[in-house]
């Protein structure tokens, strides 16, 4: 009989506060960017994805459950080259028609200060592969909202064309189009303190 006493007792004392889920940020598209470069014959070919959206938790505090899920539109790529844009979405690269659409989907965030690494997987064309990409991060304080907060994301991942299926026919050959992309995000978002 104690023991149920015992227990009644301990399920009316309070209890530890559990951690609120964390808010999610978002994404100022004017100031963020996701871009690419890649060699090809001796110059360098860059461009960009205009169009994505991320949804993004992340707490430096609470790694553990953070969310990072980026989906790229890959029809409107861009190297502003009208020649260089249709062979890129074309089906021996991009294949956009058939693949419109690129994610990156992370399983881990380590790290802590401004330097962090974010494990995960890349899926372009058919292809899913394990990456993984190192970033900074600061957050701050938004002067021009009270209450909320301002983070910037920079991070560069360098990834293998070829594993992914981008360059079919005479173009998986590596003597015109370098098989490494280099491929530079640069993530603006705000959220709620």
């Amino acid at each position: 009989m104690r023991s149920w006493f015992a227990l009644a007792c301990l399920l009316l004392l309070p209890l530890p506060s559990l951690a609120a889920p964390q808010d999610p940020w978002t994404v100022d598209p004017k100031a963020s960017s996701i871009t690419f470069s890649v060699a090809q014959v001796g110059s360098i070919v860059s461009g960009r994805f205009p169009t994505w959206t991320g949804e993004i938790v992340l707490d430096p505090a609470a790694l553990a459950t953070a969310r990072i899920d980026i989906k790229i539109d890959m029809r409107p790529v861009s190297a502003n080259n009208r020649d260089v844009d249709s062979l890129m979405k074309g089906p021996n690269f991009l294949d956009v028609q058939k693949f419109p659409e690129a994610r990156f989907v992370a399983t881990s965030i380590s790290g802590s200060g401004e330097r962090y690494e974010a494990r995960g997987k890349l899926t372009l064309r058919d292809a899913t592969r394990d990456v993984v990409l190192p970033f900074t991060l600061t957050i701050v304080d938004d002067p021009a909202q009270p209450g909320r907060q301002r983070g910037t994301a920079r991070g560069r991942l360098i990834i293998k064309r070829l594993d992914y299926g981008v360059g079919q026919n005479e173009w998986a050959a590596t003597g015109q189009v370098a098989n490494e992309v280099t491929i530079d995000l640069n993530v603006v978002a705000g959220r709620t303190k």
